[in-house]
C-alpha cells in the first residue's frame, strides 16, 4: 500500500512541477509589454535614437492578433538584423538567404518607424527600443509584432 502512495505522490509532484514551468511565449509576451511601456516612457530624440539602434540583433519572438492569435519563438529562428551606422542594414534569414539595403529612422508624430529599402518583412511597424530589446510593433494595424534582442 505504501508503494502505491509513494507512486501517487511522485506522479502528483511531477504534474505540479511540470505545470509550474512557464511557457516561453508567455514570457516573451511580458517582454513585449515591458518594451512597449519602457520605450514609450523613454522620450527618445531622433538623433539619439538613431545612434542607439546601431548594432546587431537576434530575432526572438513574433506575435499577431489579426484574425486569431499567433505566437512563436521559433518561426524566424536564427534570423539576425544588423543596423549599420552608415544607414545600411543586413537581414540574415537563418543562414539560407540574406537581404540588404538602406534604413532611415522616421518620426511620425509620437512614434518612430524604420523606412527600409527594400522593405524587410520582420522590420515593419512602430520601432520600440528598451535595451536590449528592439520591437517592431504592428498590432495597431493588425500586423505581427517582431521582437529582437541586441547581441
Amino acid at each position: 500500500m505504501s508503494m502505491i502512495k509513494n507512486l501517487l505522490f511522485c506522479l502528483s509532484m511531477a504534474a505540479i512541477l511540470t505545470s509550474c514551468k512557464k511557457d516561453p511565449n508567455e514570457r516573451y509576451n511580458e517582454i513585449c509589454q515591458e518594451t512597449l511601456e519602457c520605450s514609450n516612457d523613454a522620450g527618445w530624440i531622433m538623433d539619439e535614437f538613431h545612434s542607439e539602434l546601431i548594432g546587431s540583433y537576434d530575432w526572438k519572438f513574433v506575435r499577431a492578433y489579426g484574425y486569431g492569435e499567433f505566437y512563436s519563438d521559433d518561426a524566424y529562428l536564427n534570423w539576425t538584423l544588423t543596423l549599420n551606422e552608415d544607414s545600411t542594414y543586413v537581414l540574415n534569414m537563418a543562414d539560407t538567404a540574406a537581404m540588404s539595403g538602406t534604413w532611415q529612422l522616421q518620426n511620425s508624430w509620437m512614434s518612430f518607424t524604420l523606412d527600409c529599402q527594400p522593405a524587410a518583412s520582420t522590420v515593419f511597424g512602430q520601432v520600440l527600443y528598451c535595451p536590449p530589446y528592439l520591437m517592431f510593433y504592428s498590432t495597431p494595424v493588425d500586423g505581427p509584432d517582431h521582437l529582437y534582442k541586441k547581441q
